[in-house]
């Protein structure tokens, strides 16, 4: 696929696409993750773009996008924790385990309160496994799991291990339940949501969802899909993305001379002396982080065995 880039205004510079970089967009409910990317495509003309963890269609929330050179560090960005506030309805169970799914039961007893939800919510924390949902994006014969469900043959996919670090209620009024959970990537909200009911006794599902962190990125970092659309002129284009030095908070980083340029974007080998400063510290295949004088990421190396040997590519980004 081809991406619009700027080329460089001298050979000591990397001048690439206003758009590239990473986005973080508050997903508008009703809209599919694929559907937000495909907006972000026809607004920067730009087709390498990727995101970090799908939202079902009827969440909001953080979903972080990946655009030209930034799809490269796809890899490297920790995809956990997930945090999610949600809403969940007592009483009823839907074939989909969320709103949208038809009811296929109702109880007639009298619902739960509070301190009965919050005593399974306690049961539900830690390491455990859980069914995928045949309401999914999962896929069996090459085809969703929501296709066939659709078609009336549910595919039950075999448990996985998830965890979840935290899950507490925020309010409760009748049937509704606002809760918050942290929790490891692929744990179905809407399931847990259905688990709880089943525990209870009462059936329940999932009727709202917001995702309110995706591994590092938050959803106080989170634009509107719009604005990013509405957006014009370089600053405030900028303005919007999230900052380079934000996304490689954490990881080991070197600042490169301008001599190592050429070597680095032909993929070379260098030496343990990386940047002039001994890097004896980082552990061997661990991703470490090269830019330019000015900040630019030029590419992801890792150490190889014995520190003699120097450090080798894995990404390289200029």
């Amino acid at each position: 696929m081809k991406t619009l880039t700027l080329k460089p205004a001298s050979s000591e510079a990397y001048a690439p696409s206003v758009w590239e970089g990473v986005w973080v967009v508050n997903k508008p409910a009703g809209m599919t993750s694929s559907k937000v990317l495909h907006g972000l495509r026809k607004t920067a003309r730009m087709q390498k773009m990727g995101f970090l963890g799908t939202l079902d269609p009827i969440a909001t929330g953080v979903l972080p996008i990946f655009v030209g050179w930034a799809t490269k560090i796809i890899p490297f960005i920790p995809n956990n924790p997930k945090g999610y506030r949600a809403v969940m309805i007592l009483g009823q169970k839907r074939d989909t385990q969320d709103r949208s799914g038809q009811v296929v039961f109702s109880t007639p007893e009298a619902l739960p309160e509070r301190p009965q939800v919050e005593a399974v919510f306690e049961e539900f924390i830690g390491s455990r496994e859980q069914v995928p949902p045949s309401f999914s994006a999962l896929k069996y014969k090459g085809k969703p799991l929501y296709q066939w469900a659709r078609q009336g043959i549910p595919i039950v996919k075999p448990p996985r291990q998830i965890t979840i670090d935290t899950l507490k209620v925020l309010q409760m009024e009748g049937e509704r339940v606002t809760f918050e959970m942290f929790c490891s990537p692929g744990t179905y909200v809407r399931t847990l949501c259905h688990d709880v009911g089943e525990r209870l006794g009462c059936g329940a599902y999932l009727d709202q969802l917001q995702r309110i962190q995706s591994g590092p990125f938050t959803l106080a970092q989170a634009q509107p899909l719009e604005r990013i659309q509405k957006a014009s002129g370089e600053e405030e284009i900028k303005a919007l993305k999230i900052p380079l030095e934000k996304i490689l908070e954490g990881f080991p980083q070197v600042r490169m001379e301008w001599k190592w340029k050429e070597i680095i974007k032909q993929g070379g080998v260098i030496g343990s002396d990386l940047g002039g400063g001994p890097l004896t510290a980082i552990e061997t295949g661990k991703p470490i982080f090269l830019t330019s004088p000015r900040g630019e990421l030029w590419a992801v190396y890792q150490k190889v065995g014995h520190p003699k040997q120097g450090f080798k590519p894995i990404r390289v980004i200029i």
